[in-house]
């Protein structure tokens, strides 16, 4: 018999604080479009966001308000933030996901950088 690998309600949604902030996060830096270098990074940021959110399956509960001032700065704290997540991640499956999206962001800070 198969053994579930994760935590998350069946619902899908997702309400710890550091996801719904990583998730909001993201989603501020997809829309940060007068920001110098969003164009060259915006494929992955989306390529991230499906990876964080388990392409769909895992997803925040709301929103929340981030504001955002520099993208590189910005790309560099959702950086820290995945790790933290990673670091605390009881579900390898989750793991899996963060370090690849983790992988991604590092490739969009090269890339504005």
């Amino acid at each position: 018999m198969p053994i579930s690998t994760t935590t998350v309600d069946r619902d899908g949604y997702d309400a710890t604080p550091d996801f719904v902030y990583a998730v909001s996060l993201l989603a501020a830096l997809e829309s940060a479009t007068g920001q110098e270098g969003h164009a060259t990074v915006l494929p992955l940021l989306g390529m991230a966001r499906a990876e964080l959110t388990d392409f769909g399956q895992r997803r925040p509960e709301r929103y929340v308000p981030v504001q955002i001032g520099d993208l590189r700065a910005g790309i560099n704290e959702l950086e820290q933030r995945i790790t933290t997540l990673l670091d605390h991640s009881p579900v390898l499956q989750h793991s899996l996901r963060l370090d690849s999206a983790r992988r991604l962001l590092r490739r969009g800070a090269a890339v504005i950088a």
